[in-house]
């Protein structure tokens, strides 16, 4: 029964509708051995999917962060995959290890039913993990019935990565620029680490493309714009084909004004990916500048309406609205307050008030807005995670900390606010409180390691040490590169005379953060335990 039911699938998949593009959401594969030093294996199987087929034009594979940004952190069905994005296959699978040798196993699933079509293996030597996937590149477009042409064929034999330990340092980032741009805020640290290891990993592999993207990533997160577009040219110039750096390039161009070579990159991906919709939409918003002329005959109509009816308070909100969006703050001001004066209870006014002032670094008035915001109901949820925020911000803990709670309590599936209550928490000094709400986040979310990192800063404060040391391992397990604990867990194993442990934290430290600024005591301390 399962033989026919899979050679069912099959047959329906090569008879269906010839796509002009198979998009494939590609997943973490597993550690099957659990050994955590190969943890970043996982990211990279993805990256190299993802990579090599930027080369055939027929297959548009996206990774599990792709799939955040357009769906949210909420778990999805594959069938809602295949509803909500098109995806046509997944694929997933495991690794494992077994002395220099790689085996990973790779899962090619029908989204409509979740059943396994076939399982593809490769094996490879852990000096070039990523050879293992060569047979299964070659496996799949041959189950979609896509005749590869030489060129392709050519560019799916070669290595995203020439040298092992660069595609464990660019992976590892690219990782940590994924969990940082997934925290409010933003944290910064994490994407410092990130570029710095980026760039050695540039030092050690200068023929993969794969660091500049991710540099550029980051540079443009932190809004240097002309050494993302550098990045993302430098990625172009190894890969010429890589699409999504040939897309982020667009967007860049087409943000600095130069219209004709954003179109003209744009042109160009759109050839190497027929049907993604990104490329897709920035392409014709440019052709038909649709944004503006929406925009002008929005704002012309409001303006009307307020003339028509000028103590309607609705008009004035959305065209401050209209403004906000175009990031035109002044203007946007004028009207979100000529609205208020027409109705002062109108809440979301006062939210997004609230926001720009907050913007502006005006804390105390941004505070009295989102009050009024709550007070009057605004259809804006987490304004009361808005208003701990600030709180913190401006050292009002004990307020912050009921603005967390009460953010909790109106919205219990939100999780962030519980992280943010344990460091109000922390600020006063109520360390079982904060404990609580860390533990509280951490049963919530699996990817992020500063719940962990905290609960065992507090337990190392109180001399619970084996606490601590598991504290500090978790947050390793899920934050490879978070050096702090790396550093605390090291001196930890040393206080308890394990100093081959801590020699090995230590090192990892070091590697990942060279230029730290105890990196002359650790290095110290290093030769001291060392035999």
């Amino acid at each position: 029964m399962k033989k026919l039911l899979k050679l069912s699938m099959l047959i329906t998949l090569i008879h269906a509708p010839v796509h002009a593009q198979w998009n494939i959401a590609v997943l973490p594969h597993e550690n099957t051995l659990g050994d955590p030093q190969w943890n970043w294996l996982s990211a990279a199987i993805v990256e190299g999917y993802v990579n090599a087929y930027y080369h055939v034009p027929k297959i548009h594979a996206v990774d599990e962060e792709y799939l955040r940004h357009k769906l949210g952190d909420t778990p999805v069905s594959s069938s809602d995959l295949a509803k909500k994005l098109d995806i046509h296959l997944i694929l997933s699978g495991r690794y494992h290890i077994v002395g220099s040798r790689i085996q990973i196993e790779t899962d090619l699933i029908h989204t409509t039913t979740g059943e396994v079509i076939e399982t593809f293996t490769g094996q490879a030597s852990t000096s070039a993990p990523l050879d293992a996937i060569l047979p299964v590149l070659y496996a799949i477009p041959n189950q979609l019935n896509i005749t590869l042409t030489p060129h392709e064929k050519t560019r799916l034999q070669m290595p995203m990565f020439h040298d092992a330990e660069a595609l464990r340092m660019a992976t590892e980032s690219m990782m940590a620029l994924y969990r940082a741009l997934r925290q409010f805020p933003i944290d910064n640290a994490q994407l410092t680490q990130a570029e710095s290891s980026l760039k050695r990993a540039v030092q050690r592999d200068a023929k993969s493309a794969m660091p500049h993207y991710y540099l550029g990533r980051i540079y443009e997160t932190r809004d240097k714009i002309t050494e993302a577009e550098n990045a993302y040219r430098n990625a172009l110039k190894i890969d010429f084909e890589h699409v999504v750096a040939r897309y982020r390039l667009a967007l860049i161009l087409k943000k600095r004004g130069h219209t004709e070579e954003a179109m003209s990159e744009l042109e160009q991906a759109l050839q190497q990916s027929p049907i993604n919709p990104d490329i897709q939409a920035a392409l014709s918003g440019m052709f038909f500048n649709q944004y503006a002329q929406t925009f002008e005959t929005i704002t012309a109509q409001l303006r009307q309406a307020i003339q028509a009816n000028p103590d309607d308070p609705i008009a004035c909100y959305e065209l401050a609205n209209a403004y906000n969006e175009l990031d035109r703050i002044d203007e946007a001001t004028k009207y979100y307050h000529q609205a208020l004066q027409r109705d002062s209870t109108l809440a979301d006014a006062h939210f997004k008030l609230g926001m720009i002032a907050h913007r502006k670094g005006n804390h105390e008035k941004a505070v009295d807005h989102l009050q009024k915001a709550a007070a009057h109901n605004t259809q804006f949820t987490r304004v009361h995670f808005r208003l701990g925020t600030i709180f913190h911000l401006i050292e009002r803990y004990d307020a912050a900390i009921k603005a967390f709670s009460k953010a909790i309590e109106v919205e219990p599936n939100y999780v962030i606010p519980r992280y943010h209550l344990g460091l109000s928490y922390l600020a006063t000094a109520q360390t079982d409180s904060a404990y609580e709400a860390f533990q509280k986040y951490a049963e919530r979310t699996s990817d992020d390691h500063r719940p962990h990192f905290q609960m065992a800063e507090i337990a190392r404060q109180k001399g619970e040490h084996e606490r601590a040391i598991d504290g500090y391992m978790r947050a390793i397990a899920i934050s490879p590169v978070h050096v702090p604990s790396h550093i605390r867990l090291g001196y930890l194993h040393a206080e308890h005379q394990r100093f081959d442990l801590a020699i090995q934290q230590l090192q990892t430290a070091l590697r990942l953060q060279p230029e730290h600024p105890d990196a002359e005591k650790i290095l110290t301390d290093i030769q001291k335990w060392t035999p």
